[in-house]
């Protein structure tokens, strides 16, 4: 069993529902748990969660909990990549994909237990390079059509869920193939016509379904998962493979695997990291960076 003495948690206030009530039920959870309560710290608009991680880092934190959607989560792990620190998930979004994919709990007092009583797990993070900025990456980005997908209003994603992707379909069907070109490892690109191109650290999404099956978080590798999406026969395989959760390999899904990867477009295409657009662009490149974050997972899955 591992406790925490000097844990923070950076909420999002309108995920966490307000600094107040956050703190309160935290407060609580603690207690139920017999450590001490966390220390309550929120992102802001301008601030969504590294500074506050880094901060807290700096003042001797053991463990730093991450109450929020992804882009929290993500913003949180940026600032603990390289410490050793523990990030706890408390997944309040919509995707939810990092805490899927090292299998913490979706619900939240039971997300808090394994934040308190669980195990570290070293886990890689991808870094991904947008044409004269850097983010980083804890489970998967993208360009073209999986960043048309996610592009709902935050407002209607908190009201219905996942649904609210779903409702994008529309629009997301008018997505035109793109000509892409893919470099692995430095190698020559590969140019083929795509409707989406995703790099990939861990695949797994909401409902069951997986976009790169050949993926564990902690492999050291990226996964670059390239959708062609031609036509009717292809949509169907490709769903068939997020449904099967098993390596495919056909005209219907390319997959490449390296420790950098290169992706570029003839025409600006919208880009995505973990769930959060990222605005439109001619390029997108990753980098592995292997056992760079450590995560409290389930014991089970240690």
């Amino acid at each position: 069993m591992t406790g925490a003495s000097t844990a923070v948690a950076v909420v999002h206030p309108l995920k966490a529902g307000g600094v107040r009530g956050a703190t309160e039920r935290l407060s609580a959870w603690a207690d139920s748990l017999g450590v001490p309560a966390p220390r309550v710290v929120e992102t802001t608009a301008d601030s969504p969660g590294t500074e506050q991680a880094r901060a807290a880092v700096a003042e001797g934190a053991d463990l730093v909990l991450a109450w929020g959607g992804d882009g929290t989560v993500t913003a949180v792990a940026t600032g603990l990549l390289g410490t050793g620190v523990p990030l706890g998930i408390l997944p309040a979004g919509t995707g939810n994909l990092l805490a899927r994919n090292v299998d913490v709990p979706l619900g939240l007092a039971a997300a808090v237990e394994v934040a308190f009583t669980g195990v570290d797990r070293l886990i890689d993070t991808v870094e991904i390079g947008l044409g004269g900025r850097v983010v980083t990456s804890t489970v998967m980005a993208g360009i073209g059509l999986d960043a048309v997908l996610i592009d709902a209003p935050d407002e209607l994603k908190s009201l219905i869920g996942p649904t609210a992707y779903a409702l994008n379909t529309a629009k997301a069907l008018r997505h035109s193939q793109y000509r892409v070109g893919v470099s692995v490892d430095d190698g020559p690109p590969r140019w083929v016509s795509a409707r989406s191109v995703l790099v990939v650290n861990a695949g797994g999404l909401v409902a069951g379904l997986d976009i790169a099956p050949e993926s564990d978080i902690s492999d050291g590798l990226l996964h670059v998962v390239v959708l062609p999406l031609r036509d009717p026969v292809d949509w169907a395989r490709t769903a068939a493979s997020l449904v099967m959760r098993r390596p495919r390999a056909d005209s219907a899904r390319y997959h490449l695997q390296g420790r950098r990867a290169r992706i570029v477009t003839a025409e600006p295409q919208p880009r995505q990291v973990d769930g959060d657009l990222v605005g439109e662009g001619f390029r997108l490149e990753a980098q592995v960076r292997p056992a760079s974050l450590t995560v409290r997972v389930p014991s089970r899955t240690s």
